[in-house]
């Protein structure tokens, strides 16, 4: 479980308020609807609220990235709240509901890597190495409030039926974007982001312009 403050990020110069960095913590933390408390994003619009509260990413990346950039990454590094095991994209559909301590969470799209991760890290490529190798991570809503701890199991407790995973909405959004029939099933599920469901939407009506500018802001 990881925590992070808003904070200086210096990048060609210019120091850019950011919350990407995060911190594992032991201690015992109320999750609210908009996310652990004590957490922070310094782009609210952005980041976080109820359909974005808790980032996770899979702890199996890591050695990846850590050859990536030449460096030792802590859990938390990418900004995530939860460094998970045995869930990758391709392993977790949205409207999935986890169990975790007294909380309950629904997934709710992936997450879309953001610009500071290039600045973090100083690696302008980041953030489309990470969709292109679909290595994104996940969000979820709060559907039950509750505290919450790393010795608190993250089980999940409900798999959705439509099984649309992760993975196949990083490749609507990122790579087989004229397929139609996929987006149009990925909008089936009601448990969907309402920025990616917009996002996808746009790109029914042949904006795909539009959707791209939306999905590059999320």
């Amino acid at each position: 479980m990881n925590i992070g403050k808003a904070e200086s990020i210096e990048h060609e110069g210019k120091h850019i308020l950011s919350a990407i960095t995060k911190k594992p913590t032991k201690d015992r933390v109320f999750l609210s609807g908009l996310g652990l408390q004590g957490d922070e994003q310094a782009n609210k619009i952005r980041h976080g609220g109820p359909h974005k509260a808790v980032c996770a990413y899979p702890e199996e990346y890591y050695p990846d990235w850590e050859q990536v950039l030449c460096r030792e990454l802590p859990f938390g590094s990418f900004g995530e709240n939860l460094t998970v095991q045995g869930m990758r994209e391709s392993e977790v559909n949205i409207g999935d509901i986890f169990m975790w301590g007294e909380a309950l969470l629904e997934v709710t799209q992936p997450r879309p890597p953001c610009h500071k991760l290039a600045k973090k890290f100083g690696y302008p490529q980041l953030p489309l190495l990470f969709q292109d190798l679909g290595k994104t991570g996940f969000l979820m809503r709060v559907l039950q409030e509750g505290w919450v701890s790393i010795e608190s199991q993250f089980v999940c407790s409900k798999t959705h039926s439509s099984q649309i995973s992760i993975k196949m909405v990083n490749e609507a959004m990122y790579k087989d974007v004229p397929n139609k029939e996929l987006i149009m099933n990925i909008l089936q599920v009601e448990a969907l982001a309402p920025s990616v469901r917009t996002t996808l939407k746009l790109r029914l009506a042949g904006h795909y312009e539009d959707s791209t500018n939306r999905m590059q802001g999320m």
